[in-house]
């Protein structure tokens, strides 16, 4: 069985009469206690929004790299610490927030895609690899000292105003999954 952890995290910045949500997160798929691959990144939005958010863009981009790894019929245990997200996935919960609504139409579109998908909420402590991914990401661009700088360059454009925008996506395969070892089976 493959095992799926994602995590996300929010940190938000005020630039002058700017805010700006810095949305990291971080996932790692593993079987039988080998890490099979990982992903982390950080997105923008330009205005204020939740953690959920993060949560969202953690799973979506952990169910895709199940998808490029072609185990749409391997079972998977899918864990995460937003307990919000794994009921909603679940159909417990409903959701309110309308970009929260397209995110996880996208991961429920995405989870349709599987055969053998179980969700299961964790304690944080018990999802520390994925925690830890996402705040690499965010200690990445966060703690730099171009930080504000950066931000007041950037140009958002009323087309893009209020959208996720991608800063650094990094999606990393193990090198025994390059050979096929561990996708068999």
């Amino acid at each position: 069985m493959y095992i799926l952890q994602f995590d996300g995290m929010l940190h938000t910045s005020v630039n002058g009469q700017k805010s700006v949500s810095l949305l990291g997160y971080g996932w790692i798929l593993h079987r039988n206690r080998i890490e099979v691959a990982r992903g982390f990144g950080i997105f923008l939005r330009q205005h204020k929004t939740g953690s959920n958010i993060a949560e969202y863009i953690a799973l979506i981009d952990g169910l895709e790299a199940l998808m490029d790894l072609r185990l749409r019929h391997a079972p998977v245990e899918i864990r995460g610490d937003a307990k919000c997200v794994i009921d909603q996935m679940i159909g417990c919960a409903g959701v309110s927030s309308p970009l929260t609504g397209i995110l996880n139409r996208r991961a429920q579109k995405l989870a349709r895609r599987f055969t053998a998908l179980t969700w299961v909420w964790v304690p944080r402590r018990e999802n520390r690899q994925a925690d830890n991914l996402s705040r690499r990401s965010l200690n990445y661009l966060c703690y730099s000292p171009h930080l504000d700088r950066e931000i007041a360059n950037y140009r958002f454009s009323s087309s893009r105003n209020g959208k996720l925008i991608p800063l650094v996506d990094l999606r990393v395969h193990a090198p025994a999954v390059r050979a096929g070892k561990y996708l068999t089976g």
